[in-house]
């Protein structure tokens, strides 16, 4: 073997390091954005919901209105 060419297990190991690396980034990035979302979810699903239900209750009250009308 010469020195300047690495075995096949030193290619072996190194690629599995890299690849090991890799994924914990990965992982990382994914937990991140993950709890990321969670918190704005958190806020955002009861702030939709409520703007929901207000259309709701406008078109509601507008149907209402709509039928007490006398006619002309």
């Amino acid at each position: 073997m010469t020195p300047g060419r690495p075995s096949p297990g030193a290619r072996a190991r190194r690629a599995l390091a890299v690849d090991a690396v890799l994924a914990l980034l990965l992982a990382a990035i994914a937990l991140t954005l993950a709890a990321g979302l969670g918190v704005v979810a958190f806020v955002a699903v009861p702030v939709l919901l409520l703007g929901l239900l207000w259309i709701a209750a406008e078109r509601l009250i507008g149907r209402i209105r709509h039928r007490r009308r006398p006619a002309p």
